[in-house]
């Protein structure tokens, strides 16, 4: 029995062990995923619906690209039925100006990229034949590529395809300054040398200068294979993913039944150099998101089986409505090194997986689960509720932590649609209708024009990006208020630092008037105030505030009495000058008879100086160089008794 007892106690502690051990883990998630804040966002738009933007980082800002339904608000120059939208924003959200692109009929954006020259290029798809197109629609959904200038002004557009159907042109550009267009068709004429069957994955290069095709290969089988994502190698060759049935046509490998995901290595050329097929039993699809590694490659694709190379499953084996996001590692000959699904028991989808700086992983994409890996999704179930989700994963593919943005309607994302501007710092690029009406709960955080709008958020963790404390402003250590009725205060530019606040304390004594992005403040003072000032200044960024700086002290005084040179008659009375003064000053009197002198005291009483006057002389000169900044008055005394003063202000160095 006493052994029965032990290993009952034995069994009950360990169970309480795993419990605390299981919250630690869910605490630590927690605390981790609340690091990646909003520090700011804006939303773009016009009555309708705008959705799934791309982002570009420019020299004044961002680039958004997107499609719009709308004709009013932020939008302009619509032409109709559906228009891609570029709207150009500064670096803090901003919006300084929007343009459409299209004709009469449906146009549709893909991505939107750079060449550094100041050149930019519009993929997409259109099925005008007007308006902005006027290049000459092949025949149904066209590629459509604009190049433009920084200010969106068009320079070439061209429309690529056949008789058939062109998906949305994806762009990339090429380490020779080429650019690779990527997109499926089911043409098998015009620009399109072939077709395999159902759909294709169409590869071109182009010449950026006039848009000609350099390059130009179709990948596929009887069945319907598409592409969303390429990437150029380091031995000028490229990988991308793509999906298939059976081990048919141009598709080699094994199948694993239901749909895999088919990965393609090439040349520079476009032949291929190897190919292998991944996934289980039920369906398994590329998506977006791949990256080449120093060791191969990753990649991001959905998933609805949980067998052959599949393992982790969340949601209902087959169902379309729960697929999970599927992380494949493989080496530079396709073989996987590991593989992780991602998601809960909903529908979760990748967008974009980005390398960090500790040689893990994170992950972009939507999610609908509430469940599994997925933690805080803005969930009411009157709603259709989509989030945003960031996921971050280790090198080996385990979770450290992961994180929901959205509100409780559905918010999505798209590719490109992100930029990396720190380990701990992104700029998430969405869309989001925003909460419902009367609910406030969830991130999204601005007004919405229409029935969704562009929702562009910074997340970052402050704790690592709050503006430092400013040093002691400089300014001047006295003043008297009827000569310096102003004052300048200046400080040197505090890290992380977007602008600043002044405040004079006590507040009647003055008023700051300043532009609160520069380092410098102007101080007009209250006449007649006397008194000393305290002077302060914080910083602030999209993170917050920082402390108050260090109090610089100014006397000042109202001088009233105090006479200048050329106001005062010859009077019996002192006339002292210049006033105030740094170095010197001037005592002028006419008081007859020997035996005076003259006595200098702080407003404390105390005495400074003491002068005998020469006979005869009419004014005497001091030096008050050596003296603490402030006020002071002179006394001239025969004897015992007063016969004249005068204040003077030694003032500091400005």
């Amino acid at each position: 029995m006493p052994d029965l007892d032990l290993a009952s106690i034995y069994i009950h502690l360990m169970k309480n062990l795993i419990l605390v051990l299981a919250l630690c883990l869910l605490v630590g998630k927690l605390l981790a995923q609340s690091n990646m804040d909003i520090s700011w966002q804006a939303c773009y738009g016009g009555g309708s619906n705008e959705n799934r933007a791309n982002i570009l980082k420019t020299d004044f800002g961002y680039y958004l690209l997107s499609n719009t339904n709308s004709t009013n608000g932020q939008i302009t120059n619509y032409w109709g039925a559906g228009d891609i939208w570029l709207t150009a924003i500064d670096n803090t959200g901003d919006f300084l100006w929007g343009r459409c692109y299209g004709g009469t009929n449906i146009d549709y954006a893909a991505n939107i990229i750079g060449d550094g020259k100041g050149n930019y290029y519009i993929g997409g798809t259109t099925f005008s034949n007007d308006g902005d197109i006027q290049s000459g629609n092949h025949g149904n959904y066209d590629r459509w590529i604009v190049k433009t200038d920084a200010m969106g002004d068009i320079l070439w557009e061209r429309c690529y395809g056949g008789s058939g159907r062109e998906y949305a042109a994806q762009l990339s550009c090429l380490s020779n300054g080429n650019i690779m267009v990527i997109s499926a068709t089911t043409s098998n004429d015009g620009d399109v040398p072939v077709n395999y069957g159902s759909l294709d994955a169409w590869i071109t290069i182009i010449n950026p200068e006039n848009g000609d095709i350099l390059k130009n290969k179709v990948f596929g089988n009887p069945e319907h294979n598409n592409i969303f994502d390429i990437v150029e190698t380091r031995d000028g060759g490229f990988f991308f993913t793509s999906k298939a049935i059976n081990a048919t046509g141009m598709v080699q490998g094994t199948p694993h039944g239901g749909e895999d995901v088919w990965a393609i290595k090439t040349d520079s050329n476009l032949n291929i150099e190897w190919q292998k097929l991944y996934g289980g039993s039920k369906y398994d699809y590329q998506g977006w998101g791949l990256l080449e590694l120093e060791d191969g490659y990753i990649f991001l694709a959905n998933t609805g089986s949980d067998d052959g190379d599949v393992s982790g499953f969340h949601g209902v084996l087959g169902d379309w409505g729960t697929d999970d996001i599927w992380v494949v590692r493989i080496n530079s000959i396709g073989d996987i090194i590991w593989q992780k699904c991602l998601g809960g028991s909903e529908l979760d989808f990748g967008w974009e997986i980005i390398q960090s700086d500790d040689g893990g992983f994170v992950v972009f994409a939507e999610t609908n689960s509430d469940d599994g890996d997925v933690l805080g999704l803005h969930a009411n179930y009157n709603f259709q509720n989509d989030d945003i989700w960031m996921v971050k994963i280790t090198a080996n593919g385990d979770i450290e932590w992961s994180r929901c943005y959205g509100s409780l309607n559905s918010e999505n994302l798209s590719f490109d649609a992100i930029v990396r501007k720190a380990e701990d710092n992104y700029i998430i690029a969405g869309s989001s209708p925003g909460s419902p009406s009367g609910y406030t709960e969830g991130d999204v955080n601005c007004s919405i024009h229409g029935s969704r709008d562009l929702w562009l958020f910074e997340i970052k963790d402050c704790s690592n990006y709050m503006p430092s404390i400013p040093i002691k402003p400089t300014g001047p250590d006295t003043l008297c208020t009827i000569t310096d009725s102003t004052s300048i205060y200046s400080i040197e530019t505090a890290q992380g630092a977007w602008y600043y606040e002044w405040q004079i304390v006590p507040t009647e004594a003055g008023t700051f008037l300043y532009d609160s992005s520069q380092t410098t403040a102007t101080l007009h003072w209250s006449s007649n105030w006397e008194g000393q000032a305290q002077i302060s200044v914080r910083s602030w960024n999209d993170c917050g505030q920082s402390a108050w700086s260090e109090i610089k002290n100014t006397w000042a005084y109202s001088c009233l009495g105090i006479e200048s040179p050329s106001l005062a008659p010859r009077t019996p009375y002192l006339c002292i000058f210049p006033n105030p003064t740094k170095e010197d000053i001037t005592i002028r009197y006419r008081i007859p008879g020997p035996g005076y002198r003259v006595l200098i005291y702080d407003l404390f009483g105390r005495k400074q100086d003491e002068i005998i006057v020469p006979r005869g002389q009419e004014q005497i000169g001091v030096d008050v160089s050596s003296y603490p900044a402030g006020v002071y008055v002179a006394v001239m005394k025969s004897g015992d008794g007063v016969v004249g003063r005068g204040k003077f202000v030694k003032s500091g160095n400005r």
